[in-house]
């Protein structure tokens, strides 16, 4: 419990860093980010966390979600084979995965954020 307090604190004061920073208050937390929090996942705001941390978090969460509309919407219907749909569902997630940690990095360095054990 405390250690949760202590995340919740940490998380003000870098919302609070990015509002100084004039960021656009949706990258603050994108859906992934707040799925994690509301599960009790204590990971640091996208700007604020690594690479690796932000490949798994939007790869691990994005990926399943994106496969279930896809199955439910397009490939049902069409009667689609369970493996090549897995295979374009991993793709797709591991690629947009690599794209948004990227993009969150840049995003991190461009605005001359502190890393996150300095928040």
């Amino acid at each position: 419990m405390k250690s949760q307090l202590a995340f919740e604190s940490k998380k003000s004061r870098a919302i609070a860093i990015m509002k100084k920073k004039g960021m656009w208050p949706g990258l603050y937390a994108p859906p992934c980010h707040v799925f994690l929090w509301k599960i009790g996942v204590s990971v640091a705001p996208p700007p604020f966390s690594s690479f690796g941390s932000n490949f798994l978090c939007f790869t691990g969460v994005n990926t399943p979600f994106w496969g279930m509309v896809m199955w439910i919407v397009f490939w049902k219907g069409k009667r689609e084979d369970l493996l090549s749909a897995t295979g374009t569902i991993l793709t797709v997630g591991i690629v947009c995965g690599l794209f948004m940690a990227a993009l969150e990095s840049w995003r991190g360095k461009a605005n001359h954020l502190p890393a996150w054990s300095e928040v």
